[in-house]
């Protein structure tokens, strides 16, 4: 394998403007890890893997990174996981300015009335709530608003720039084999037809709804097809005397008219409208946009450019299961959700991070085959939570339509301007849609298989709310430090045993982690408000930031409680 990544590509250093055409490609070469797609979650998984020191070859059938906005909203959690990664800072610097607020404004057109508004606090606003809240509450990063297009080329030049990452594009896989030994997979160049087989140790399926991963693994998508239809139209303005009639907003929905919104991409000149007011079967081309976007405008709009339209039909679907032997799903392969909560990339990130510290873990040797069916454990039910109340907040906006008369809510008087005040007293009251921080912080991995309960009863789960709190599989709250410091930054690439007794008390565990060649450290705290967050003395912290254990003193055995965590020996065997 070539230890310059682009060489094995023809690629230009930015990886979005040149294609593979396989001069340098070794198929007797067996990979690590293969990863299907090379989208968000692909190029997360590599960059994780690739934390651990274990290579990976990315298959991607695209020549180039995307040119569709897709995703706005890299939640809180999802900023914390990049930042283990170094790319929080890459990040900020290609998405929306720290200073435009994340408002939702709601109204019967940009011409019209505003009926409502939430306002969601700019990434500065964010920053200066993290700073002054210290009870475990707050997250170690505000979230972000980016999209895909600008993502997608950081984190493709992060892995061309990566010797552990093997970059092959545009080549698509077509089929995959598994035995006990490994995996086989099949793949294509548009570039000439060529095809290779590919041996590696495993696979994972980031390759999206369609996933040739998915289908070889022979899962079932569980859940509703066809929820709803819309039309996407992504164009280019700069005409804020129209799109800001109601101020700067991040989403402005539109009420009296179906469902539908425009959507702020970057707050300079890209937008996207989404409205399901179409009938099923609609090619975009014969759609007039200008007239589509003059519509729910309510007057003319001047438009630069139109520079993508689709018709799509959203799904909310989880597969049954995430692993079949050396063979995995990650992101859109495993899970699709309605875009509402921006749960759909971010669970992705999350299924990136979660499976490759424990796949990194096998191949380094200290982790076991417990420990990759813990994925499919720890991570399915954050899909179904997240499909959950996606269709929860659309609830919401369907809701709203059914609220309102549409010929009273356009008009004018002092009737009409009570159904306005009773539309914006329901808004007011139903905001959780971009704040369900208990949906995005505070899911645990109850069940799993490496994660030691310590017999605490868990507060019942409320979704809208973020409690801190240590349980076994919870994350691990952000607490400040004296220096300035957040605790889940020592959350990378190994255990963390979090002592507020002192090294001492860590002594044998960290014996026990030098005979089990678990990579831990030992971070000795001595502060009481972190003491009294972390609730006990010792908490044994993974690389993903989620608690394995916790107690005031070490176990009698560590190297079991080790052995278990890792996933060296099943949860029968260590009862």
């Amino acid at each position: 394998m070539s230890t310059d990544p682009r060489a094995a590509t023809g690629m230009g250093s930015d990886g979005t403007d040149a294609a593979d055409v396989g001069v340098h490609l070794d198929p007797s070469v067996r990979r690590e890890v293969l990863i299907s797609g090379a989208g968000p979650v692909g190029m997360i998984l590599a960059l994780e893997l690739s934390l651990h020191g274990v290579r990976s070859t990315l298959v991607e059938q695209a020549p180039q990174t995307t040119t569709f906005p897709k995703m706005d909203l890299t939640n809180a959690r999802s900023m914390e996981l990049l930042d283990r990664l170094g790319l929080a800072d890459e990040v900020r610097r290609v998405g929306v300015a720290p200073q435009h607020s994340f408002d939702v404004v709601f109204c019967t057109s940009m011409a019209g009335y505003e009926v409502g508004r939430w306002h969601y606090p700019s990434v500065d606003e964010m920053r200066q709530w993290i700073e002054v809240t210290n009870d475990g509450t707050a997250p170690a990063q505000p979230w972000q608003r980016v999209t895909q297009i600008e993502v997608e080329k950081l984190l493709m030049k992060r892995c061309l720039a990566d010797p552990n990452i093997e970059v092959l594009r545009p080549w698509k896989v077509t089929s995959v084999a598994q035995d006990g030994d490994g995996v086989r997979a099949t793949i294509v160049s548009p570039v000439g037809g060529a095809d290779h087989e590919l041996t590696a140790d495993y696979l994972v399926g980031c390759d999206g709804a369609g996933s040739v991963v998915r289908r070889a693994m022979g899962l079932t998508m569980e859940g509703e097809r066809g929820v709803i239809t819309f039309c996407q139209v992504h164009f280019k303005s700069r005409d804020l005397a129209t799109l800001h009639a109601h101020g700067q907003y991040w989403h402005a929905f539109f009420v009296g008219g179906g469902v539908g919104a425009i959507i702020a991409q970057d707050e300079v000149d890209t937008w996207t409208l989404q409205t399901s007011a179409i009938t099923d079967g609609v090619d975009t081309a014969d759609i007039d946009k200008q007239q589509l976007l003059d519509k729910v405008c309510g007057r003319h709009l001047e438009i630069d450019e139109v520079l993508q339209s689709s018709v799509w039909k959203a799904n909310v679907l989880v597969a049954d299961r995430y692993r079949v032997g050396r063979l995995f799903v990650a992101g859109d392969a495993a899970h699709e959700v309605i875009p509402t909560g921006g749960y759909g990339l971010n669970s992705g990130v999350a299924d990136a991070v979660n499976l490759g510290w424990k796949l990194a873990a096998v191949i380094k040797g200290y982790g076991g085959d417990e420990l990759l069916d813990s994925y499919d454990a720890e991570r399915r039910p954050v899909a179904i939570l997240g499909r959950d109340w996606s269709f929860r907040h659309l609830g919401i906006h369907v809701q709203a339509q059914g609220l309102v008369d549409p010929a009273l809510v356009h008009a004018d008087g002092p009737e009409a301007d009570a159904h306005r005040a009773e539309l914006a007293e329901y808004f007011s009251a139903n905001t959780g849609e971009h704040g369900s921080w208990g949906v995005e912080m505070g899911y645990r991995y109850d069940g799993s298989p490496v994660v030691v309960s310590d017999g605490t009863e868990a507060p019942e789960f409320d979704g809208s709310v973020y409690l801190p709190t240590t349980i076994p599989g919870s994350r691990a709250p952000h607490v400040r430090l004296a220096d300035g410091s957040s605790l889940l930054g020592a959350y990378q690439d190994g255990f963390t045993l979090v002592s507020f007794a002192g090294a001492a008390a860590a002594a044998d565990m960290v014996a026990a982690a030098a005979a089990e060649n678990v990579p831990l450290e030992v971070l000795a705290v001595d502060d009481v408000n972190a003491r009294r967050l972390y609730e006990r003395d010792l908490v044994l912290v993974r690389p993903d930031g989620h608690v394995a254990w916790r107690g005031d003193v070490l176990p009698d055995d560590p190297r079991a409680l080790l052995r278990r965590v890792t996933g060296r020996v099943s949860v029968s065997a260590a009862l």
